[in-house]
C-alpha cells in the first residue's frame, strides 16, 4: 500500500520516537543511574572526609597541649611525689636553709598516715640561726607551693605544712644546737609533707628510760644466841 504523505510523516515521528527510547533506555537511562550512584558514593567518601578531619583537628589540638599538660604533672609530682621521698625533701631543706642563712641541725621522721587520697609524713626539724634568718626560712618553706591572688598555682618544690613552732635561745640551758650565740635562736619545727602512692609504716616511737636499780636493805640485827629478830631490808624501787 502506497503511504500518503501525512502517513509518511507520522511514520517517521513514530521511528524518531521509538529510536530516541532506545537510545534512553540503552544509554541515557544507565548513564543517569551511573551519575546517581556516583554521586552518593561521593557523599559518603566526602561525609567520612569531612570525620577524619574532624578527629585531626582534635589530635592537633591535644598535640599542641600536650608540652603544657606534661609540664603541669612534673610541677605536680614535684609538690606531691610519689612516696615519701624523704632524702629528697632533705636535700630541698638544705637548700632553703642555705638561701636562709640558717643551720639544719636535725631532721626527724614521726609518722605516716593516710590524708584522704594522699598520705601525709610529719617531720620534726631543727633550725639554728639569727630570728629574722629563721623567719625567712619558714617563709621559703611556706612558699614552695603558693597561689596567687588570680588563682594561678605556682610550684617551686614540695608541698609543706608548718603545723608547730617552738623557739628558744640557741645558748640556753638543756639546748641541742651547735655554739653559744646569744644572737641565735632554735627553732623546733613540725612539719608535714605529703605524697601520694602506698602508705608508709609510721616510725617507731623512742624506747624509753629503764629505771635505776634499787638500793638494797640493811642487813637485820641478830640476837644473842643468833636467831634473827628483824629481817633484811627491801630493795629499792625499781
Amino acid at each position: 500500500m502506497k503511504l500518503t504523505p501525512t502517513r509518511k510523516i507520522i511514520a517517521g515521528a513514530v521511528g524518531t520516537v521509538v529510536i530516541m527510547g532506545l537510545i534512553y533506555a540503552t544509554s541515557i537511562s544507565p548513564a543517569k543511574d551511573s551519575e546517581s550512584s556516583s554521586n552518593a558514593q561521593l557523599a559518603t567518601v566526602q561525609s567520612a572526609i569531612a570525620g577524619d578531619q574532624v578527629q585531626l583537628t582534635q589530635l592537633q589540638a591535644l598535640a599542641s597541649h600536650q608540652p603544657a599538660m606534661l609540664a603541669k604533672a612534673f610541677r605536680l609530682n614535684m609538690a606531691v611525689p610519689i612516696g615519701t621521698q624523704t632524702p629528697g625533701m632533705m636535700i630541698e631543706l638544705q637548700a632553703l636553709a642555705k638561701a636562709s642563712n640558717v643551720t639544719l641541725s636535725q631532721v626527724r621522721t614521726v609518722s605516716t598516715t593516710a590524708a584522704g587520697s594522699l598520705n601525709a609524713t610529719v617531720y620534726e626539724v631543727d633550725v639554728t640561726g639569727r630570728f629574722f634568718n629563721v623567719d625567712d626560712f619558714l617563709y621559703r618553706v611556706h612558699n614552695q607551693v603558693a597561689v596567687t591572688a588570680s588563682g594561678k598555682v605556682i610550684i617551686k618544690g614540695r608541698l609543706y605544712a608548718v603545723t608547730g613552732v617552738q623557739l628558744s635561745l640557741a645558748g640556753a640551758s638543756g639546748s641541742t644546737a651547735q655554739g653559744a650565740n646569744p644572737n641565735n635562736v632554735l627553732a623546733d619545727l613540725q612539719l608535714m609533707t605529703f605524697s601520694s602512692g602506698d602508705s608508709s609504716t609510721g616510725a617507731t616511737g623512742a624506747t624509753g628510760a629503764t629505771g635505776a636499780t634499787g638500793a638494797t636493805g640493811a642487813t637485820g640485827s641478830t640476837t644473842t644466841g643468833g636467831s634473827t629478830t628483824t629481817p633484811s631490808g627491801a630493795g629499792g624501787p625499781g
